[in-house]
């Protein structure tokens, strides 16, 4: 439903967001509060039960929000450690793979390679999309049928074999948590509630009794740090395909420096 959104960059997707809520906030001020004013109001102003009750709510808002935001900034640096976790594992593999020998050495490193070109050039614009592509499924099962065809002659072989095992099992493990977080974010019901408070929030404003002035500098002022707070939690709710989406650094770290000049 939003794809055409997550592809603007972050700062047309926070003033959409933003000019949305301060525009509603300022449309409301002109079409609603003097219906709410001759309900609420009437012969002298009662802006005291209305800043006491938006007092209250804003309270517990306010903590939904700061809930929100932490949670999803909390999934968005466990991602990231997931990530380097599956590259530091993934550059590992590679660099025990010379305990090998040929040609099983090279036919194992080039399947590393594969697999991590797959992740960076295929993989990853899938995410963005909120795609889960089974390509690389099929690389990670070719690399475990070409460790596990090898039989260890020796005592070396045999500890660098163990060792490959331990490290593939902890690159797939890795890998499956990061697959989990494509589609992974904010329940549809909280969001409902997010914009229902934030519709509360505005509505608020429109009750006031003021100068026309100070309630479109103060509603507006509202509206807009509103609006900046929803699109923190939207841009960090799907750290792989959001503005703030996790990048495949760590990937291309492990091919330029570990496995690029090795060809």
């Amino acid at each position: 439903m939003f794809a055409w959104f997550d592809h603007l960059s972050a700062w047309v997707q926070i003033s959409l967001i933003c000019v949305l809520f301060v525009g509603v906030t300022w449309l409301g001020i002109l079409a609603i509060h003097p219906v709410l004013r001759r309900l609420l109001h009437r012969d002298e102003p009662s802006n005291e039960a209305i800043i006491f009750s938006a007092g209250n709510f804003g309270l517990f808002y306010a903590v939904l929000l700061g809930l929100l935001t932490i949670a999803t900034f909390q999934s968005t640096k466990d991602l990231e450690d997931t990530i380097d976790r599956e590259a530091s594992n993934l550059s590992t593999l590679y660099r025990t793979a010379d305990g090998y020998p040929d040609p099983f050495r090279s036919q194992l490193k080039g399947e590393l390679r594969d697999y991590t070109r797959y992740v960076i050039d295929k993989d990853w614009p899938a995410h963005r999309q909120g795609r889960v592509l089974m390509g690389g499924e099929h690389r990670l099962e070719a690399i475990r049928r070409t460790v596990l065809s090898f039989e260890p002659t020796t005592k070396t072989q045999e500890a660098v074999h163990n060792e490959m095992l331990h490290y593939l099992d902890a690159m797939t493990a890795a890998r499956d948590q990061r697959l989990s977080a494509v589609t992974a974010s904010i329940p549809s019901i909280l969001w409902y509630i997010v914009l229902i408070g934030a519709f509360l929030s505005i509505a608020f404003i429109w009750m006031l009794h003021m100068k026309l002035v100070s309630q479109f500098l103060l509603g507006g002022a509202g509206a807009f740090f509103l609006g900046l707070m929803i699109f923190l939690i939207y841009a960090m709710d799907r750290p792989l395909r959001g503005v703030v989406s996790v990048s495949p650094n760590a990937f291309n770290t492990v091919y330029q420096e570990v496995m690029k000049w090795d060809q």
